[in-house]
């Protein structure tokens, strides 16, 4: 716990700069959402010395393992467990699922992929993505999946009636929606029958002591509001809901 480590000690973190999951500010300030509920979690349990680090993602496991960095951002890295050999992950943070955007006269029809298969629709969903290749295994037909070059395009399409649904991570299809002014369409989150996945910030296989006082300060944060508060902050209130359908760190390391 907190009472075992140097509380002044600086803690550097690793993040990949991504908004709105983790950015660092020209001041040097570490933001996003992943560090922001860093930031919380250490200075929740006394650690409040955190300095921010941009490295590519393939190189942060690396850094940790060797020392350089100590934390790995939770808005950096999912859970998976390969990785968990590697390093020790805090419990989960910011989760994301695959959802649809449809219209008001499809609401209420399909909230899988088999069952938008059944129905013959047609599906806007990048070439070769994981939403593609998803609905192609649940039995969308190749020729139901229409390719779209942007986001707008997309929900034109959709508008159109030329498809039936889009297919996309829950933040992208919020923030199609948002974007396109259109309160008509519906949110379907997420897609039945696809994985919930989870980001959690990651240690140094032998900083068990740091990282039981990231999950204590985890723990205090959202249990005063602060966490949703900043998951709110940075528009991602439904990663913050699908949380509540998550399974633990140990339990997403040793998947059965």
């Amino acid at each position: 716990m907190a009472e075992d480590l140097d509380v002044n000690q600086e803690i550097s973190i690793a993040i990949g700069n991504e908004p709105p999951y983790t950015e660092l500010k020209p001041d040097g300030t570490l933001s996003g959402a992943g560090g922001e509920i860093d930031r919380a979690a250490l200075a929740a349990s006394g650690l409040k010395n955190v300095k921010g680090v941009i490295m590519q993602y393939g190189a942060m496991i690396p850094a940790v393992q060797a020392k350089r960095v100590k934390v790995l951002s939770s808005g950096s890295l999912n859970i998976r467990p390969e990785r968990c050999t590697q390093v020790n992950f805090a419990e989960p943070e910011i989760c994301t699922a695959q959802a649809f955007l449809t219209r008001s006269d499809m609401a209420g029809k399909f909230d899988s992929y088999k069952e938008f298969a059944e129905l013959g629709l047609k599906l806007g969903a990048g070439a070769g993505t994981l939403q593609a290749k998803d609905a192609m295994a649940a039995g969308v037909k190749k020729e139901n999946i229409v390719p779209y070059p942007d986001p707008v395009s997309a929900v034109k399409m959709l508008q159109d009636k030329r498809i039936d649904a889009i297919a996309l991570n829950d933040a992208a299809v919020l923030d199609m929606k948002n974007k396109s002014g259109d309160q008509s369409l519906q949110i379907v989150l997420p897609i039945a029958n696809t994985p919930i996945d989870c980001a959690a910030a990651a240690f140094n296989k032998e900083d068990t002591a740091l990282r039981d006082a990231y999950n204590a300060g985890l723990k205090k944060i959202k249990q005063s509001g602060e966490f949703e508060k900043i998951m709110n902050k940075h528009g991602l209130q439904s990663n913050y809901k699908l949380l509540a359908s998550a399974k633990s760190a140990a339990e997403m390391c040793n998947p059965k």
